[in-house]
């Protein structure tokens, strides 16, 4: 393994951490909280609108009034809904049910409650704010921590008093000496914070902290400096940066004056172009070369709250916030281009700041008011472009993660099924609570947008008589994720069937299978079929007259068209499924029985006088070269089927030695990677037409 590879994997370990997985999911629900209120905010601070004017008849002062309770209603609760959104995520990892969940979201409401002061002049509706996001993080991720490992006591859960009790009773009572504990725990915090440091909150510390650095440091470049780089790694942990360093900006960098360089405009006006990080950069890069992405799409809804410098859809959406991979670029861009910019200042180049900006005034407008000069736009252009360079790597590197993480998640959800496969449960993904279920459930509605959007496609893998001559192919369905890649077939029936989207995905799996044999009969004017796989729960629908459609539409033969029924799918004995088939068998379609082996379903099967071929399970061809048993059960089946009248199909061929094994066996049909791998339709007919033309002698 190289070194990248070995960076790349240990990233991903570090980003992949429960404590951080927890968080990032949190600030991604947090989404439609922060776009409104951001939304409202953009809309507040629009320069260039005086909602005090009576020119609408206090119109605007009735709309101001409105954005300003949408505003206070969600960004003035901000620590509080994430305080909840965090407690519920840690609920969904570790597959707690809704009724454990809930006292988990009471627990720590009660933790956080208790540091706030309520009750005391420390207290301050702002604590529920913006501003408290990190103690809302902390108190969250302490308080599930201590309370799911507490519950685990004997002694703590008062078990021997809640017996016979009903549950949500019992789940309550149980919680009584763990929150009791939790809530404790945070109180002791709050006072250990009052006795030692004197202040009322980890955010207030924070800032007493920041004061007295700047009180060491007497160079304005420096100190400036260090303002940026404190503001935007207090951002990176989770806290309000801006508002924890606003007694230093008002204090120290308040005023615009002629013989200093750095001032609170000066950074809003060539810092935190788009909002802290200079996330405009960011939001150019995705909409440049990202846009087909899930970030290109998230970069769209950012667009005009960027233009206003509110990034809060950005930090929160890729996440940036706490991602050990977007937090370098996030505190070194400012850094870089405040070094830059004060340059260019300093030396004369760019001239100084005659005004002061609103810091909501957008990029190119506020370089122009604020200098009075088109240098300071061309100055704000050389900074984003520069901070784009330093971000774009990051944002490339992040991308590449998080497929990663994808790739690795999609893993397990297929073991899972594979798993369920081999012992034969019925998969329970759609109902489940944890990032599993979470994840099943928007593969489901992906794929809704699949079939709704033409996405699926099918593949063909030839299949081979002795004499070489291919005789037809099997459709296989294909699904190719934006995110997570191709998708494990059987993973897409499962979807579809626990959805109730099974007749929508078939009818496109035969309109699809139809159309390539009518496109296959204008090239090829000899004998062939191409079949395609259901499922036993497809005939509870009315699948009949979808094949029928089909052939009418595109005016094709039912014999060319084959139908496969894995033997794993129990197949109804119910008049209706019975009649299903006879029809489709009298209609001149030939059934296939999949996977065949000499199970108890496989021999009803054949009893049934539905089916006309049978194909080999793959772990009987597998191993029939050195394997007298595979042989013997080989020898039976094909043996069974001549009396039958029922021809046999080897699957999962690899080599010559299976083939002549399987011929000497009476096996005469073929179909595996020694003849060919699944292909396109067009490389499909190629071979079709090839095979064919060479055994003619043309």
């Amino acid at each position: 393994m190289n070194l990248k590879q070995k960076a790349l994997d240990l990233t991903y370990k570090i980003e992949n951490n429960f404590f951080l997985t927890v968080v990032r999911r949190s600030l991604t629900m947090m989404i439609p909280f922060v776009l409104v209120g951001g939304f409202a905010c953009a809309f507040i601070n629009l320069p260039f609108i005086d909602y005090g004017s009576e020119l609408f008849d206090g119109a605007l002062g009735t709309l101001h009034s409105i954005l300003l309770f949408i505003y206070n209603g969600t960004f003035g609760l901000f620590s509080l809904a994430l305080l909840i959104v965090i407690t519920v995520s840690y609920c969904i990892e570790k597959n707690e049910s809704p009724d454990k969940a809930a006292m988990y979201v009471i627990v720590a409401l009660g933790a956080y409650g208790a540091q706030l002061n309520i009750g005391t002049s420390g207290f301050n509706f702002e604590s529920l704010g913006v501003k408290s996001s990190f103690s809302a993080i902390f108190i969250a991720l302490l308080s599930c921590f201590l309370y799911e490992r507490l519950k685990r006591i004997t002694a703590f859960s008062l078990k021997k008093y809640v017996s016979g009790m009903d549950v949500m009773c019992a789940n309550s009572i149980s919680s009584l000496l763990p929150m009791t504990f939790v809530v404790g725990v945070a109180v002791l915090i709050n006072l250990l914070l009052h006795s030692f440091f004197g202040v009322k909150s980890v955010h207030e510390l924070f800032s007493n902290l920041s004061c007295a650095l700047f009180a060491h440091v007497h160079n304005r470049f420096f100190s400036g400096l260090l303002y940026t780089f404190l503001l935007h790694f207090f951002w990176s942990l989770g806290f309000h940066g801006s508002n924890l360093m606003e007694p230093i900006a008002q204090s120290i960098f308040s005023d615009v004056a002629a013989d200093t360089v750095f001032s609170k405009s000066f950074f809003d006006t060539y810092i935190v172009m788009g909002g802290c990080g200079t996330t405009i950069c960011v939001l150019l890069l995705l909409l440049l070369f990202f846009r087909k992405t899930r970030l290109g799409n998230l970069s769209k809804i950012a667009f005009f709250p960027v233009v206003f410098n509110l990034n809060e859809v950005l930090t929160f959406g890729i996440p940036i916030v706490l991602n050990p991979v977007m937090v370098i670029p996030f505190i070194s861009t400012p850094v870089v281009l405040y070094c830059i910019a004060y340059a260019a200042t300093a030396s004369g180049l760019i001239p100084g700041l005659i005004t002061t900006v609103p810091w909501s005034t957008p990029i190119l407008v506020s370089g122009y008011i604020a200098t009075g000069s088109v240098r300071g736009v061309l100055l704000q252009l050389f900074l984003v472009a520069t901070g784009m360079a330093v971000y774009y790597p990051f944002i490339r590197l992040n991308k590449r993660i998080q497929e990663l993480s994808a790739h690795k998640k999609l893993d397990t959800l297929v073991e899972a099924l594979k798993i369920c496969e081999r012992e034969g449960e019925p998969p329970q993904f759609l109902s489940r609570v944890d990032s599993l279920g979470m994840m099943t459930r928007v593969l489901f509605d992906d794929l809704k947008d699949a079939i709704k959007q033409n996405a699926l496609f099918m593949v063909y893998q030839p299949q081979v008589n002795s004499d070489g001559r291919c005789v037809g192919a099997e459709a296989l369905l294909r699904w190719n994720h934006s995110l997570y890649g191709s998708i494990y077939p059987p993973l897409i029936i499962y979807l579809a069937k626990a959805g109730g989207m099974l007749s929508q995905l078939e009818e496109k799996i035969i309109d699809m299978v139809a159309q390539s044999i009518a496109q296959t009969e204008k090239v090829f004017a000899g004998d062939f079929k191409i079949s395609f796989n259901i499922t036993g729960k497809s005939l509870f629908w009315d699948i009949e007259s979808c094949i029928d459609n089909a052939l009418k539409k595109y005016k094709i033969p039912a014999e060319r068209m084959w139908i496969e029924i894995t033997e794993q799918d129990v197949i109804s004995k119910s008049d209706e499924v019975v009649g299903t088939l006879k029809r489709l068998k009298a209609k001149g379609h030939t059934l296939l029985i999949d996977d065949f082996g000499m199970g108890h379903t496989s021999l009803l099967y054949l009893q049934s006088g539905f089916f006309g071929v049978v194909k080999l399970d793959g772990s009987l061809v597998k191993n029939i070269v050195h394997n007298e048993t595979n042989r013997n059960i080989v020898d039976s089946i094909v043996a069974l089927g001549n009396k039958l009248g029922i021809k046999v199909i080897a699957e999962f061929v690899e080599n010559q030695e299976e083939v002549e094994v399987l011929h000497s066996l009476g096996c005469s049909w073929y179909q595996g990677y020694l003849y060919s791998k699944p292909v396109s339709f067009e490389q499909f007919v190629s071979y079709l037409c090839r095979t064919n033309e060479e055994l003619s002698g043309i």
